[in-house]
């Protein structure tokens, strides 16, 4: 069949008025989604905020039923901040939807958002029209499927920001031009996000929170891993807040930044150069290329240690516990705060009480996670490291490593030594040899900034705390979670003046040279921290009535991150525990880091002045 002529005139002319409407919808489209596009641009710093405003409701959402008691008005309150979240999140998802250039690409992505925002439809329709009944039938296994629904949308919007955040820190990383400081501020953070919750009412028995004071002590001796408590650990606190301190503990004792790169390594799979630059003096690695390596090491390793202490407490102790359940807890808290050198204790009197003092699997467990924090991964992977591969085996141990394992073996034996002569009739008394034996053995290893006690401090004879003072101060050793000037300070300041007696013009220690620089280091660190010592002495000797040997031992206790006390703390002014408080701080950054942050650093001169002789005697 012919088709006639005026038809197919028609057909054509449709064809090209087709394709001149589809040029045009083409290049409005291309307009629009030009005009998009900048939106979008626009947008992004306010969904990114609006985002952190969600975030902020979901902690508040959380908190509310943890932290305080459920009136009827916070009920109400939480009830609106959780339908506020459900229209939030679904009006986020809805917006980046619309304001994406490519929407095939955003769903595929994140098809799991686009499903959670469907049912967080239905949950508001569920609640504004009861009769609809969407709800139910999709999650017919669940009693409550709001509250069900809700619980998991908090928990994945805390998970995505802590997923950001991750993704966020070697951005964060590569900016930092001063480690030191970044350091400090991070420990900073860390305990300001400690008080805050140690604050809330359902952090302790009364119902109260701590006043702001004391809970900054807290948070401040558990991120500093110090010990040192103003009110009973055991007693004054709930689950909520004694897992707020042992999370403290945990994050304060490996470090925050430490931690939370690693979970970046274990979501990405590697860093930047500038980023392990940062991240080097951190986990005390000299070789760049070996930072990613040596973080993984550090953390798979405090994982192991504390885990194999867990079952050696959880089979060790020898009472009864109300469950099994306190019983793995008390495991756990004190195999993070032993292995961390903490001396945090979910009992009232530390370990001093009849069924710990003389329990030979709870003393030997505590100590050996005492000495292994304290003498530093660095150290302690040297060790396994030539007794593990065959290639190295012969090797001789580093100078660094040499020296912490000589200078910590002669003061534990120094310490256990002093405290079983002097205290033999005293506070040993009553005891069989081989216990008081024990005892004085743990008193000297935990003397070195653990802060557990088996003994009452409080009643040791004056040489025994004036030979403490010595062991607090010096501490552990680089790299480690202890505190103090560090062993292989007191080892270097010690050799160094033996050869000068000697009249020796260079310090020599296991037949190599010891670069003048590091004596210079190791004779600043001792004289800032006596100088820091002295001044917080003197200061909490004018605001606080007690007796200065009692103030001396609790701002060296403080200052060395030890936590051993004679039984002031709890009575300290607030003016004294604000002295105590910046002590913590100071000694666990390390008084020399803290310098350094703050300090205006000059570049290497390239000259050098004529030498000219000073009479010292």
């Amino acid at each position: 069949m012919k088709i006639p002529r005026h038809w197919k005139q028609k057909w054509f002319r449709f064809l090209r008025q087709w394709r001149d409407f589809k040029k045009r919808a083409n290049l409005f489209f291309h307009y629009v989604q030009d005009d998009i596009y900048e939106i979008d641009k626009i947008a992004h710093p306010y969904l990114r905020a609006f985002t952190i405003l969600l975030t902020l409701l979901v902690v508040t959402s959380i908190l509310i039923p943890v932290g305080f008691e459920l009136t009827p008005e916070l009920e109400q309150i939480n009830y609106q901040i959780e339908v506020f979240l459900l229209i939030g999140f679904a009006a986020g998802f809805l917006v980046r939807f619309v304001l994406t250039s490519d929407r095939q690409s955003y769903l595929k992505k994140r098809w799991f958002e686009g499903v959670l925002t469907v049912f967080s439809v239905f949950i508001l329709l569920d609640l504004w029209v009861p009769s609809i009944n969407i709800i139910e039938p999709l999650f017919f296994m669940v009693e409550e499927p709001e509250v069900f629904f809700l619980q998991f949308l908090k928990g994945y919007l805390l998970f995505i920001v802590v997923i950001k955040f991750i993704q966020y820190l070697p951005e964060l990383l590569e900016d930092q031009r001063n480690t030191a400081r970044f350091l400090v501020y991070s420990f900073l953070s860390l305990i300001a996000g400690g008080t805050l919750l140690l604050m809330l009412p359902g952090a302790t028995q009364n119902g109260e929170g701590l006043v702001f004071i004391d809970a900054l002590f807290t948070s401040t001796s558990a991120v500093c891993v110090t010990g040192l408590i103003v009110v009973d650990t055991a007693t004054h606190f709930t689950l909520f807040g004694e897992l707020v301190i042992m999370t403290l503990i945990q994050l304060g004792g490996i470090g925050i930044i430490t931690f939370a790169t690693f979970l970046f390594l274990f979501i990405s799979g590697g860093l930047g150069v500038g980023q392990m630059n940062t991240i080097k003096d951190m986990v005390a690695e000299k070789n760049t290329s070996l930072v990613t390596a040596t973080l993984k090491k550090v953390i798979g390793f405090t994982f192991l240690v504390e885990a194999i202490a867990v079952v050696a407490y959880y089979l060790s102790w020898n009472m009864e516990f109300s469950s099994q359940g306190q019983r793995f807890l008390f495991s756990v808290f004190h195999a993070i705060s032993a292995f961390c050198n903490a001396g945090f204790s979910l009992f009232t009197n530390s370990l001093a009480d009849a069924r710990n003092a003389t329990n030979w699997g709870i003393n030997i467990t505590t100590m050996l996670l005492i000495v292994l924090g304290g003498l530093g991964f660095t150290v302690i992977w040297e060790v396994i490291q030539r007794k593990t591969e065959q290639k190295i085996w012969r090797r001789r141990l580093s100078i660094h490593t040499r020296l912490v394992l000589v200078t910590t073996a002669i003061l534990i034996v120094s310490g256990t030594v002093l405290i079983l002569i002097l205290e033999w009739n005293n506070t040993l008394a009553g005891h069989s040899t081989i216990d008081k034996f024990l005892l004085s053995l743990f008193q000297s290893i935990t003397t070195r900034t653990a802060g557990f006690n088996t003994v009452d401090t409080g009643a040791m004879g004056i040489p025994v705390i004036l030979g403490m003072l010595i062991l607090m101060l010096i501490g552990g050793s680089p790299a480690s979670t202890a505190g103090g000037i560090k062993t292989t300070t007191f080892a270097v300041l010690v050799r160094s003046m033996t050869m000068t007696i000697r009249g020796h013009g260079r310090m020599e220690l296991f037949k190599r040279t010891i670069p003048n620089s590091i004596i210079f280091r190791a004779m600043t660190v001792i004289l800032l921290a006596v100088s820091c010592i002295s001044i917080s002495t003197i200061l909490l000797a004018i605001v606080e009535d007690h007796a200065f040997l009692d103030l001396l031992f609790e701002e060296v206790s403080a200052f060395a991150t030890v936590g051993l006390s004679r039984g002031i703390t709890g009575d300290l002014t607030s003016w004294g525990k604000a002295i105590i408080i910046v002590s913590m701080f100071v000694g666990r950054v390390g008084i020399l880091t803290f310098m350094v942050a703050f300090a205006t650093r000059s570049d290497n001169r390239k000259y050098r002045y004529p030498e000219e002789s000073i009479m010292v005697s």
